[in-house]
C-alpha cells in the first residue's frame, strides 16, 4: 500500500458523523488530520503505528482502538481526545460486563493487545474468517499468524479482541465462537490451520 495515498473522501466517515451513542474516534481522528493538514504517512512516522493501522481507524474498520493507540495518536497531534469520544468508546466496550472489547489491525503488531483473550480476524467484506485465543499474550499469537501463507489482504484485514483473563474461559469462548460460525470461519475448518499451544 503506498504510504503517500491520500484518503478518498467517499470512503471515509464525515468528521461530523456520529453513531447512536456519540462521535466516533475515527471521525475525530479524521477531523484532526484534516484540520492540521497532516498526512497519514506523517502521523505513522510520529507514532510508529503503520499507515494501514491509522487508515483502518479513520475508515472505522477499527472502531475501538486500544487506549495506548489512542494516546499515541492524540499525543502526535498535540490534542486530547474529547470526553464525548472517549465516552462513546467506553459505551461500546461495555457491551459485555467486566470484559473489554477492542479492535486492532492484524498487520500492525503495535495495535494488537498483549493480554490474554479471544480474537477474530475479518476479511475485506467484514466476514469473520478466523477465531483464536491465547491464555498469555495475543500479540505473540498474531505475530505467529503473520508467517502463515493465508495471512494477507484481502483475507485478513482487521481484528477484534476480547480480553479474557481466565484461560479456561478463553478456550470456552473460542470453542463457542467457532461452533457458532461453523463453516463461515473459513480458516478454522479442520485441517486448514492449527494453532500452537501457548
Amino acid at each position: 500500500m503506498d504510504s503517500e495515498i491520500e484518503l478518498d473522501a467517499s470512503i471515509v466517515p464525515d468528521a461530523q458523523t456520529t453513531g447512536e451513542s456519540g462521535p466516533s474516534f475515527g471521525a475525530w481522528l479524521q477531523q484532526e488530520i484534516t484540520k492540521k493538514d497532516i498526512s497519514i504517512a506523517n502521523l505513522s512516522e510520529k507514532t510508529g503505528i503503520t499507515w494501514a493501522g491509522i487508515y483502518n481507524i479513520v475508515k472505522e474498520n477499527t472502531k475501538s482502538p486500544r487506549p495506548e493507540t489512542r494516546k499515541k495518536l492524540a499525543d502526535a497531534l498535540h490534542e486530547t481526545v474529547p470526553a464525548d469520544v472517549e465516552a462513546t468508546i467506553e459505551n461500546d466496550a461495555a457491551s459485555l460486563q467486566g470484559l473489554t472489547w477492542t479492535d486492532f489491525t492484524p498487520s500492525d503488531l503495535e495495535t494488537v493487545p498483549t493480554q490474554s483473550g479471544v480474537y477474530v480476524f475479518y476479511d475485506i467484506t467484514d466476514r469473520p474468517v478466523y477465531v483464536g485465543q491465547s491464555s498469555k499474550n495475543v500479540r505473540v499469537r498474531v505475530k505467529d499468524h503473520q508467517t502463515r501463507f493465508w495471512f494477507k489482504h484481502p483475507l485478513v484485514v482487521r481484528g477484534a479482541f476480547l480480553a479474557v483473563p481466565d484461560p479456561i474461559l478463553c478456550l470456552q469462548i473460542e470453542a463457542i465462537l467457532i461452533k457458532f460460525l461453523g463453516k463461515h470461519a473459513l480458516l478454522n475448518v479442520r485441517g486448514t490451520t492449527k494453532d500452537l499451544n501457548d
